[in-house]
């Protein structure tokens, strides 16, 4: 039977909460993974969690459309790959046991995010902010609700169930008084979150398929010494691709000493990911190209923008030059505000008559390929890859402006700091522009530790709280 990529999340999903409620029922030792072979029914599900005595941490899994829908694909999802999920379950609970923290004596309910009853949904609360940092920013849309917090399972009590149901209907209460948006409302719902699960309360869980023995990581610790710094590395706007890769390379550093515990711990690339009906997204692929996170067209133009403009201006430039006069008028009259990506209209005229969109806008995708590379783009071989020889241009064109926007950043810490800005935000790390406090105090305490003396490029950079709109939420990564 096949089993597809939104099989393999509800299924993996369900299954840990299935897993974890029997090892933490100690009846790991009676279960047997065969037994999903005859469980076909709602009815066979209920049997089941009633045999281990388990059915009320897991009712609103017994209870999920998504997962009952897919009874029958359970074995197959199971054994598919040797057994590969089989084994991995059974590696995710003997670390999430040993490393998570649970407190001894409570009982918990555990269940999907997609599950979660709205009256103590913490997402319900989040939901209420994001419209309120969409007006602030003047976004059409709404920050997905992963950058806050990825978690795909949540382990609750009767006391966190309790006290979010009170705390939700408060804090949206309060919310309505507030006309506008404030960071604080938003941290006081991540410290409420995280205070829960210090008191072994509350547990959310983002879970990824573990490519070894399973670990336990945590995620937005605001008490730990440790901060991760992130480097541009290169841009890479190759001939044999429709997109531009910013690599990038990750240290933990002890915020406090400014010394480095890990170098270069996480290594992958930011790449422009185009999709004709769904806009254009930037995508971070790191840790063996596996895909770590992504974020729309209207966040990545806001950072990038809002944290430093040098290689926007040097993307202007070039649409100004004489034999772009055409162009400018046509595409390019907004691009000096916020929008400052022709995406928009490249794909209305596009969509008009694309072989003259290409004819029209090809010398503009050459000349951005030349800037970054000092030669042409021979685009003959994507163009037989692409789903038209047209679709190419529009993607290379997108790509290459995103590309002189980071590439011609000209201090190289800004550099740095973008990038690390739109790392934040794809990695569910937090959303702000521009630079904190913190952010350059790090650095500064970097290059002191390494015995470097502060360069040019530390010197007039402006710090500006303000772009900060919120640290994301603690989460435990089972991995």
């Amino acid at each position: 039977m096949a089993i597809s990529n939104k099989d393999v999340e509800v299924l993996s999903e369900a299954l840990f909460c299935y897993y974890f409620a029997i090892y933490k029922n100690n009846k790991q030792s009676t279960y047997n993974f065969s037994v999903w072979n005859r469980i076909k029914t709602p009815s066979d599900l209920v049997s089941f969690t009633n045999k281990f005595g388990i059915t009320s941490m897991v009712k609103n899994v017994n209870n999920d459309p998504a997962f009952v829908s897919r009874l029958s694909k359970v074995m197959d999802f199971l054994i598919n790959r040797k057994s590969f999920w089989a084994n991995a379950l059974e590696s995710q609970m003997k670390a999430f046991f040993s490393d998570a923290g649970l407190k001894s004596g409570n009982e918990y309910f555990i269940m999907r995010a997609d599950m979660i009853p709205k009256q103590y949904d913490p997402y319900v609360a989040y939901n209420e902010l994001s419209y309120k940092v969409r007006g602030k920013l003047g976004f059409r849309g709404t920050v997905d609700k992963d950058k806050w917090n990825p978690s795909d399972v949540w382990i609750f009590t009767k006391k966190s169930q309790d006290f979010l149901k009170k705390f939700i209907a408060l804090f949206n209460n309060q919310l309505l008084k507030q006309p506008e948006y404030s960071v604080k409302m938003m941290e006081k719902l991540n410290s409420r979150i995280y205070l829960l699960y210090k008191q072994g309360f509350l547990y959310p869980i983002s879970l990824k398929a573990p490519t070894g023995r399973a670990k336990v990581v945590f995620e937005n610790d605001t008490t730990s010494d440790l901060v991760k710094v992130v480097n541009y590395d290169e841009i890479d706007f190759s001939t044999n691709n429709q997109d531009a890769k910013i690599r990038f390379s990750v240290d933990e550093v002890n915020k406090e000493t400014g010394k480095k515990t890990r170098t270069s711990y996480i290594k992958g690339l930011i790449k422009t990911k185009t999709v004709l009906s769904g806009g254009a997204r930037l995508e971070i692929e790191a840790g063996g190209a596996a895909r770590y996170g992504s974020m729309g067209t209207e966040n990545y133009q806001y950072l990038i923008r809002e944290t430093d403009l040098t290689g926007i201006t040097s993307l202007n430039k070039i649409r100004g030059k004489k034999e772009f006069y055409n162009l400018q008028n046509k595409y390019w009259t907004r691009t000096s505000g916020s929008q400052w990506l022709g995406r928009k209209e490249y794909v209305r005229e596009f969509k008009k008559n694309p072989k003259e969109f290409r004819k029209e806008i090809e010398p503009y995708t050459q000349e951005l390929f030349k800037h970054i590379n000092g030669n042409v783009w021979d685009s003959a071989s994507i163009e037989m890859k692409a789903k038209s020889p047209e679709e190419a241009y529009l993607n290379k064109t997108h790509a290459g402006e995103v590309a002189v926007a980071v590439e011609d950043i000209t201090k190289k810490v800004m550099k740095d700091l973008t990038v690390e800005n739109l790392f934040n935000l794809a990695a569910s790390q937090g959303l702000g522009a521009g630079v904190t406090l913190s952010q350059l105090e790090t650095r500064i305490k970097m290059e002191k530790e390494m015995g470097k003396k502060l360069g040019e490029d530390f010197k007039s950079i402006e710090v500006d709280n303000s772009k900060k709109l919120w640290n994301s939420c603690f989460y435990l990564v089972v991995k």
